[in-house]
């Protein structure tokens, strides 16, 4: 399947700052079911990310975006209170 960010079927859900948010983030979708793309702005010369060098976007099929926001938004409560 063909991914561009131009395509009106995918809609960014998270942008993750560094390769463990990326991980867990995927992880937890994909635990869950949920397939998506990531779009990552990294440069692999650098041996660190900062801001927006480390960037990855993670994409969910548009129809898949609203659960993917549920299951993301119960992960950070969890977190929020240390339960997760």
């Amino acid at each position: 399947m063909k991914f561009s960010l131009d395509d009106d079927a995918w809609e960014k859900i998270h942008t993750a700052f560094n390769d463990a948010e990326l991980q867990l983030i995927t992880g937890i979708l994909a635990g869950e079911g949920g397939a998506g793309r990531i779009r990552a702005s990294r440069v692999p010369q650098l041996p660190f990310s900062h801001g927006a060098l480390g960037a990855a976007e993670i994409y969910v099929p548009k129809a898949d975006a609203p659960a993917a926001q549920r299951i993301l938004m119960v992960y950070r409560n969890r977190s929020s209170v240390g339960e997760a």
